[in-house]
């Protein structure tokens, strides 16, 4: 008997964007994040981690194939990064006289990063990825012109597979019988409490 598959829906936005610092990833299975961030101001996301189709060849004709598992990526932009999202993934401290000196061999944080993909009909996905590393915005600017625009920031970044289980990308979908996006956060940030394992999650704007 033929099974048909229910007719697909389609994603309208994106929103809920989080990061959290990546502090333990160790072969004994330890993981540890800290603080865990919302913001807002997502414009645009994509995640690729799929790899490459590898084929072998005999008797004149592929025998076998396999895909790996390729380098994970992502990019991402923003209306703006707020001064915490800059601090947490880009390690961008300023001092208290409001100065911010760029060292040698200054190196990005490692952190986990989600988001929500919602539908019309009000169902959800959130996609995350468990160890990313971004690379510093460009800093770009012009001149205001009578019909000026906003500007706009965007990173890339390497995703990884974390050490300790392996996980590389975690997603969730609250269209599907006895989803659990508790359970989402706890595999994500592998820790039973989720986003509770810390005191509070900060939010902050893109506007802050």
């Amino acid at each position: 008997m033929v099974k048909y598959a229910k007719t697909p829906k389609a994603y309208i936005n994106i929103k809920d964007l989080g990061f959290a610092l990546l502090k333990q990833d160790e072969p004994d299975g330890t993981i540890k994040y800290e603080k865990i961030t919302q913001t807002r101001g997502l414009q645009e996301i994509s995640v690729e981690t799929g790899g490459e189709i590898q084929n072998a060849y005999a008797d004149g004709s592929i025998i076998e194939s396999g895909n790996t598992d390729g380098e994970g990526k992502i990019s991402m932009t923003m209306h703006a990064f707020p001064k915490e999202i800059r601090e947490l993934i880009f390690n961008e401290i300023y001092d208290e006289k409001g100065i911010y000196d760029e060292k040698q061999g200054k190196q990005n944080n490692y952190v986990a990063v989600w988001f929500k993909r919602e539908r019309r009909d009000g169902t959800f996905q959130r996609v995350g990825l468990t160890k990313v590393m971004f690379s510093d915005p460009e800093i770009e600017g012009k001149s205001a012109e009578e019909n000026w625009d906003f500007s706009s920031e965007e990173t890339e970044g390497v995703a990884m597979h974390r050490i300790a289980d392996g996980k590389r990308k975690v997603m969730f979908d609250s269209a599907l019988d006895g989803a659990d996006e508790t359970e989402f956060f706890k595999r994500l940030l592998g820790n039973e409490n989720g986003l509770d394992q810390v005191d509070t999650v900060s939010e902050v704007s893109s506007e802050g």
